[in-house]
């Protein structure tokens, strides 16, 4: 007998940047960005807002997230206590690993789904590896902030092979979702389509107040598209239109004031570009299936 197994020829580029454990205190927070490059955070302890578009995401002890490269996204820690995280930047040139990494805007792994995949253990990995380079870097105190370690080949290539199974592990739990009710199965965009789309964005934030004079129509011509060049690019890389997604932004802001101030809700529908107390109250109640005075917490 005669056999022969082969697995194909592979070559394949990982680049990682940015990796690395951080603690942040109460209060902090990181502003409206994107790069280039998927994201992933794993939170050691505390808890943090991710704000994804026009979605937020809670993350909590052992919480993991894997951000799609382009990703428009701010974080803030409104907890009492710090927020203390694996980042890791890195991208990836296989085109089907891609196009499975880029599904969604984000994907949230709790804690206890993640335990039974190993990450745990990888991550303990990392933390050793963190602690034997540190052992050879200067010492200046719990506060300083090290521009980079200095680390060994071997432990390069331990580190890349343990950030691997990481992606690994996460692209698995995340592989191939059905996109939600309502959204488009998001094509690969290119930089400068989500660059642009992006730029469409911040605009599209600016509507959800009284005093905007901002229209996607108005967005489109200022960036030298047709409307219909303007939605179907926002819709490619944001997997809704432009519209929904305004009324997802209100939606979210309608919620958060109604839970987190005591303003008369007459001010809230004003301040949101409302004209009228009654056309705010039917449209978030069309949007959640009850009334803002009902939203709204009572408390005793």
């Amino acid at each position: 007998m005669d056999i022969e197994v082969i697995f194909p020829s592979m070559t394949s580029t990982l680049q990682i940047k940015g990796c690395g454990f951080f603690v942040k205190p109460p209060g902090w927070s990181y502003p409206l960005h994107h790069h280039h490059l998927f994201e992933i955070l794993y939170c050691f302890s505390g808890e943090v807002v991710q704000f994804v578009g026009a979605s937020e995401r809670t993350m909590r002890t052992g919480d993991w997230m894997l951000l799609k490269a382009g990703a428009r996204h701010r974080l803030e820690n409104l907890a009492a206590e710090p927020y203390s995280f694996l980042n890791i930047h890195f991208d990836v040139d296989d085109p089907d690993l891609r196009r499975r990494l880029t599904a969604a805007d984000c994907f949230l792994l709790s804690g206890a789904d993640a335990a039974a995949g190993g990450l745990a253990e990888i991550v303990a990995r990392i933390e050793r590896l963190m602690a034997l380079s540190l052992t050879d870097a200067p010492s200046s105190g719990p506060s300083a902030k090290l521009e980079a370690l200095d680390i060994d080949p071997l432990r390069k290539l331990e580190l890349q092979a343990a950030i691997l199974l990481i992606v690994t592990s996460l692209t698995a739990q995340f592989a191939a979702p059905q996109a939600p009710a309502g959204k488009a199965r998001l094509s690969v965009a290119s930089f400068k389509e989500i660059d642009t789309a992006h730029a469409i964005e911040e605009r599209l934030r600016r509507m959800v107040t009284a005093d905007s004079d901002n229209s996607i129509a108005r967005i489109a011509r200022d960036l030298h598209l047709s409307r219909s060049q303007c939605s179907k690019l926002f819709t490619k890389v944001y997997g809704v239109s432009p519209r929904r997604y305004v009324s997802e932004l209100v939606l979210n802001r309608a919620k958060r004031l109604l839970v987190t101030t005591n303003r008369p809700i007459e001010a809230i529908a004003l301040e949101l570009g409302f004209h009228s107390l009654s056309h705010f109250s039917s449209q978030f109640r069309r949007w959640t299936g009850v009334s803002p005075m009902q939203y709204r917490p009572k408390f005793e």
